[in-house]
C-alpha cells in the first residue's frame, strides 16, 4: 500500500499485493489488483496465470481456462500455465483434456514433479489405479521425498484395497510432512478399513484438530463413520451432522446416519435419511444403469430400509454386467460394516454371501451370464426408478 501511493502504476508491487490478497483467501481483492495490473501490461503471462489461478481457486473454471488459453497464445511453452490448465481441466472431471495437457508439459520437461503427481490423481480420479500407481512410482523415482506422490500412492493402495502397502506409503507421508489433514485422513480411513479403530480415531482427530478448511467434510465424515463402527452412535450422529451441514446432498452421509438411528432405535429419522439417500442415488441409476459403485449403492440402500424385492437383483445385476473386482471388493466391505452393526439381518448375510461367490467366480474367470437371471429379476432391475 505505502509502495503503490509512491507509485501507483507499479505492476511488480500491485502484482505482488494481489498475490498476498490470493494467499489470503481474499480473491476479490486480488482480482482487482490482477486486473489492474494486466490493464497495464496486457502481454505480462505471469500476471495472466496468477489471475487464472486466482480464478479457478474461486471455482471459476471458464474463467480460468481463458487466462490460461490467453498466457499460452502469448507463450506456447509455459510450463506453468499448461499444468494449472491441466489442473484445472481435472477439476472439471474433463480427465481427456487434463491428460492431454499433463502430457504436453512432460514433453517439455520430462521430469516435471508436479506434473507427473497431478497427472497420476488424474488417473486416480478415473479410478484407473495401475496406472495411477504407475506415475506415483515415477514421481517416487524423482524425488524420494515427494509427500504428496506418496500419499497419493497410499490413497490408491487403499482404494485397492491393498491396505498394508496404503500404511507404509501414509507413514512415509506423515513422515515427511506430519500436518498434511489429507494425508491423516487417508490413513485414519485405512485404519478404520481394517477395523483397527482407536489408531484410526487418533489419525481423524489429529486431522481435525489442524483446523484446516480443506477436506472438513471428509474429515467429520469419516470420524463419524469410526464412532459409528465401535458403536459411539451418538458421536457418530453429532460428526455426521456437521458434515451433511457442508453437503445436504451426500447419499453416503445420509446412510450412515441413518445407521446410526436404527442403532438408537430411531426408526423414524432412519427411514427418513434413508428416503432422501435413495431418491439421491435412484436419480444417478436413472441417468446411468452401468455405474457399479451407484448400482451397489442402491442396493445397499434398500437392504438398510430393509426393502429386499429388488436388492438380490441389483445385486446380481451389477455382478453380471462387468462391475469390477475393486467395485465388488467394496461392495462386500460396505456389507461387512453393515453386518457388524446388525448381524442377525439374515438378508445381509445372504447377499453377502452372493458377493463374495460373484467375487470368486470373477478371481477364477468364470464368466457370470446374464441368462442366470429370471426374466422376473430383469424386469425389477429395469423397473427401479418406479419404486
Amino acid at each position: 500500500d505505502r509502495a503503490l501511493e509512491i507509485d501507483c502504476n507499479c505492476t511488480h508491487v500491485i502484482t505482488s499485493r494481489a498475490q498476498t490478497y490470493q494467499l489470503m483467501g481474499l480473491y476479490d481483492q486480488a482480482l482487482k489488483d490482477f486486473d489492474r495490473a494486466i490493464e497495464l501490461e496486457p502481454e505480462n503471462t505471469q500476471v495472466i496465470i496468477s489471475r487464472a489461478q486466482t480464478y479457478q481457486l474461486m471455482g471459476l473454471y471458464d474463467q480460468a481456462l481463458q487466462d490460461f488459453d490467453r498466457a499460452l497464445e502469448l507463450d506456447p511453452v509455459n510450463e506453468k500455465a499448461i499444468v494449472s490448465r491441466a489442473e484445472t481441466c481435472q477439476l472439471i472431471k474433463d480427465y481427456d483434456q487434463a491428460l492431454k495437457n499433463f502430457d504436453r508439459a512432460l514433453e517439455l520437461d520430462p521430469v516435471n514433479e508436479k506434473a507427473i503427481v497431478s497427472r497420476a490423481y488424474t488417473y486416480w480420479m478415473m479410478n484407473s489405479y495401475q496406472q495411477a500407481l504407475t506415475e506415483f512410482d515415477r514421481a517416487i523415482e524423482i524425488n524420494s521425498n515427494n509427500d504428496k506422490a506418496f500419499a497419493g500412492r497410499g490413497h490408491t493402495y487403499r482404494m485397492m484395497n491393498c491396505y498394508t502397502e496404503a500404511l507404509l506409503d501414509f507413514d512415509r507421508a506423515i513422515e515427511i510432512n506430519p500436518n498434511d489433514d489429507w494425508t491423516l485422513v487417508g490413513r485414519g480411513d485405512t485404519y478404520c478399513r481394517m477395523k483397527r479403530y482407536t489408531q484410526a480415531l487418533k489419525d481423524l482427530n489429529r486431522a481435525i484438530e489442524l483446523n484446516s478448511k480443506q477436506h472438513y467434510e471428509w474429515k467429520l465424515a469419516s470420524r463419524g463413520y469410526a464412532h459409528l463402527m465401535v458403536k459411539h452412535y451418538h458421536e457418530a450422529v453429532a460428526d455426521i451432522n456437521l458434515a451433511i451441514e457442508l453437503n445436504t446432498d451426500n447419499d453416503w452421509y445420509l446412510y450412515l446416519r441413518a445407521l446410526a438411528y436404527q442403532a438408537l432405535n430411531e426408526q423414524k429419522k432412519a427411514r427418513a435419511d434413508l428416503s432422501v439417500a435413495i431418491k439421491i442415488v435412484k436419480k444417478r441409476y436413472e441417468q446411468d444403469t452401468q455405474d457399479w459403485p451407484n448400482t451397489f449403492k442402491v442396493a445397499l440402500y434398500y437392504l438398510a430400509a430393509q426393502y429386499y424385492p429388488t436388492v438380490e437383483s441389483l445385486y446380481r445385476y451389477a455382478l453380471a454386467n462387468g462391475a469390477s473386482l475393486e467395485q465388488i471388493r467394496e461392495a462386500i466391505h460396505n456389507l461387512d460394516d453393515f453386518l457388524t452393526l446388525f448381524p442377525d439381518r439374515q438378508q445381509a448375510k445372504s447377499m453377502h454371501e452372493l458377493l463374495l461367490s460373484g467375487l470368486n467366480r470373477c478371481l477364477t474367470g468364470t464368466p457370470i451370464s446374464c441368462k442366470e437371471q429370471s426374466d422376473r429379476e430383469r424386469e425389477m432391475i429395469n423397473q427401479v426408478s418406479t419404486v
